[in-house]
């Protein structure tokens, strides 16, 4: 299929005019496309129009209906299938499945598959369990709150009203390995995602006059609003305070930058040097060094598409990116020479297996891939 041929047959399903087979040719390639090197235009004309009608169109089209339990907890695919498609139409870009049948990366001796549903849990008395192997059910109870696993990929916190909240909780962490992704519900409602090689540490129960938590590394927030209790975010010498918001918060330990990304609502940054605020649609980027605040505009679905599913590259060096498919995929990745200048941009589902996503970085022409094992050697 041609760059044209994709754009003209996207066009045909907006209309609605497409058959069930050209949908289905659609279906096919919208997650593997091929990664642009910065090369950026716009195909369709007018992007936010072009934006509404994809997501108009799609939410007229499908109709998934979860179990109400989960119906919060469980993204919906579609919206996402809308985004992912949007972003490749408007940056230009398309499948890459004809185009790099002939330019394979070296040969991959193993088959390194993206990561899964998994996390551990270590409750105040030091007791680790493996929540990915645990049945779902109740996991324990602590200080009047019953912890319970409702799915392979959420763990919940409920208030037990037979029992009497301790003031003095214990607290518990959730920790993420390498290759995993694990999603948490605390005890006021606060809704948690937590992205590879990420941890939380928090309370089993919230008291006194604010609700506060401790992450390392990458977490997605949909906080309980509670104008008593603020809650607090403490990432890498940064506070990030709201009542009740969604934002994504990035701070490993390797990172210079705790960026705070914000969806909904307001939120104050906190550091040793001053405060700054953000509305929707801003990013405050935190210097641990210099300990100072820079605020820009941001794509927030982009941010956010790690938690459905997507590796979104906005304009990005192939350093960030590397460490992200190193983290995601549980791999080494080394640098044999001085790696390339230039920035990549696209979308791929983060459930490929780790070759179809350097197939499509090699495709650019501009980076190359050995794979020795477990470990990824970026050759230029």
């Amino acid at each position: 299929m041609s760059k044209q041929d994709f754009i003209s047959l996207y066009k045909k399903f907006l209309s609605g005019q497409c058959s069930e087979e050209e949908i289905r040719q659609l279906e096919s390639y919208y997650s593997e496309i091929k990664l642009m090197d910065n090369e950026w235009e716009n195909a369709l004309g007018d992007e936010r129009r072009i934006k509404e009608m994809i997501m108009s169109k799609i939410k007229a089209s499908t109709d998934i209906d979860y179990h109400q339990t989960t119906k919060k907890l469980i993204f919906q695919p579609w919206i996402w299938y809308a985004a992912s498609v949007f972003f490749a139409i408007i940056t230009g870009v398309f499948s890459f499945h004809y185009l790099t049948k002939d330019k394979a990366p070296n040969q991959i001796a193993i088959i390194i598959r993206p990561g899964k549903n998994q996390a551990y849990l270590t409750l105040a008395n030091g007791k680790s369990i493996v929540l990915h192997d645990a049945k779902n059910g109740q996991i324990a109870g602590v200080s009047g709150v019953i912890i319970k696993k409702i799915n392979d990929s959420v763990l919940t916190y409920y208030a037990n009203n037979s029992e009497k909240i301790h003031k003095n909780t214990d607290s518990n962490s959730l920790t993420i390995p390498r290759g995993g992704v694990f999603q948490t519900v605390l005890s006021d409602g606060t809704k948690v995602w937590l992205n590879s090689a990420s941890s939380l540490k928090y309370p089993v129960a919230f008291a006194g006059k604010e609700r506060r938590v401790r992450l390392v590394g990458e977490a997605y927030f949909e906080v309980e609003k509670n104008k008593a209790m603020p809650f607090k975010v403490s990432v890498n010498g940064m506070d990030v305070q709201v009542l009740g918001t969604h934002f994504n918060v990035t701070g490993y330990p390797e990172d210079v930058d705790v960026k705070t990304t914000l969806l909904q609502g307001r939120v104050k940054l906190h550091s040793s040097a001053g405060s700054q605020n953000l509305i929707p649609g801003q990013q405050g980027v935190y210097n641990y060094h210099s300990r100072g605040f820079e605020v820009m505009q941001v794509n927030t679905d982009d941010i956010v598409a790690w938690k459905d599913g997507f590796f979104v590259f906005d304009n990005e060096n192939i350093q960030s990116i590397m460490m992200k498919i190193g983290r995601w995929y549980n791999v080494d990745v080394v640098f044999k020479n001085k790696t390339s200048q230039n920035n990549f941009g696209g979308t791929i589902s983060r459930y490929k297996n780790i070759d179809a996503v350097l197939k499509a970085l090699e495709a650019t022409g501009s980076v190359h891939f050995k794979m020795e094992g477990r470990r990824v050697v970026v050759m230029d």
